[in-house]
């Protein structure tokens, strides 16, 4: 069963806006929203010939023009909404938290430019430099830590790293070396 749940409003400023928006697009040969609308070629010109007073009096008659919200369509895209917006504030704080380059890039496929770029707008310095080599102790503490996350290095989500990084300390740029040292094959001999 599929009901309705379309609400329609009717307000004399929006009817105006939405007139003067139909009346300019005719008057500047663009006849799409009036196909849009429904609007038959004999009303075209009565509309174009409309003085403002005209045009302000229709405006305040109800039920010539009706604002319709398509509150499931809202809903959907009120949620894709909001699920960008965390990933944004994901990455913002990867990229507060130095992530380096091909970290957020595997993530996020950000490239070094927008990296860079989003770094100037969070008022942060420029790339910080050549990532240190991690202690042994630093080693033995990722990877217990990684062993007791139960998942694999290559399913881990940036969440996943964030919450390493505050678990063990370590910063994300050498979190990030290490586990992609591990993961690299060995040298095969010739």
């Amino acid at each position: 069963m599929n009901q309705s749940h379309e609400s329609h409003i009717s307000c004399p400023l929006l009817n105006r806006m939405v007139l003067d928006h139909l009346i300019n697009s005719i008057a500047n040969g663009d006849y799409a929203i009036a196909n849009q609308l429904g609007i038959t070629s004999s009303m075209i010109g009565p509309l174009t010939d409309l003085r403002p007073a005209e045009i302000s009096r229709l405006a305040e008659l109800r039920g010539c023009v009706r604002i319709t919200i398509d509150v499931p369509a809202l809903s959907r895209l009120l949620d894709r909404l909001m699920q960008e917006r965390s990933k944004e504030q994901v990455v913002q704080e990867m990229v507060r938290r130095n992530a380096p380059q091909p970290m957020l890039y595997s993530l996020f496929q950000l490239t070094s430019r927008e990296a860079t770029a989003m770094r100037y707008t969070l008022g942060l310095p420029g790339s910080p430099g050549r990532t240190r080599q991690p202690t042994e102790e630093e080693e033995h503490q990722a990877w217990k830590a990684i062993q007791n996350r139960n998942v694999s290095v290559a399913r881990m989500r940036p969440e996943d790293w964030l919450a390493l990084q505050d678990e063990t300390g370590i910063p994300l740029r050498v979190l990030w070396s290490m586990v992609n040292e591990w993961n690299e094959p060995e040298g095969v001999a010739v």
